[in-house]
């Protein structure tokens, strides 16, 4: 189970240890927010997405940025921005609501399924994450609820339900690492791809390299 060495790393960061120094910067995986003028970008490499995000700290609640994400197993693309805002903080606790919106396109691989097809159209993917920092780094638990409506052969939607468990520990004052794993459901309706095969369940697993910027 990927889940099983995300856990372990969690319980030993809640034991503590002197010889390891908490991150000095936030997640972007979780709710703890950037702060004013902090930037970051992440890279995420994995079963079945590659990512690259940048995000800026607007406010000391406020992050904005730019993401690109493609599944290379059902050729989905997302292009568009990122908001996160801090809403609740208890001690190194933090949980924020999140969203991204933009560009949505499928290539059209029937690898997985024959009722993938192309398609264009655009996403709004609305969520929450909650952070806590522990000595060994940082873990995060999120979930999104994502929607796209497609143009295509009369035009279609789909709406699905997705959650990761992330744990990231620094390598350096400006570098952590880590893995994401998590999984979800996809349903699909009127035009838009796998509607055939509605609903899809789908897994994740990530490897994150994220370095700080400022």
């Amino acid at each position: 189970m990927p889940l099983a060495p995300l856990l372990a790393l969690a319980l030993l960061a809640g034991e503590g240890s002197p010889s390891f120094a908490q991150p000095r910067f936030a997640s972007l995986q979780g709710g703890e927010t950037l702060g004013v003028g902090g930037s970051e970008v992440v890279f995420g490499a994995g079963f079945s997405t590659l990512s690259a995000a940048y995000a800026q700290g607007l406010s000391d609640a406020t992050d904005y940025g730019f993401q690109l994400e493609f599944d290379w197993l059902t050729t989905e693309l997302f292009a568009g921005g990122l908001l996160r805002q801090l809403t609740w903080r208890s001690g190194e606790v933090f949980v924020s609501w999140r969203a991204r919106a933009g560009l949505y396109a499928d290539f059209g691989s029937t690898w997985i399924a024959d009722s993938n097809g192309a398609d264009v159209g655009v996403q709004l993917a609305p969520g929450l994450a909650l952070s806590r920092r522990f000595s060994l780094g940082v873990l995060s638990v999120a979930g999104d609820v994502p929607l796209d409506v497609t143009f295509s052969r009369g035009g279609g939607f789909a709406i699905g339900l997705r959650g990761g468990l992330a744990f990231e520990t620094p390598l350096s004052s400006d570098l952590l690492v880590g893995a994401r794993a998590g999984g979800g459901v996809l349903f699909s309706a009127g035009g838009a791809p796998f509607t055939d095969d509605s609903p899809r369940g789908f897994l994740d697993f990530t490897l994150l390299l994220t370095y700080r910027l400022l």
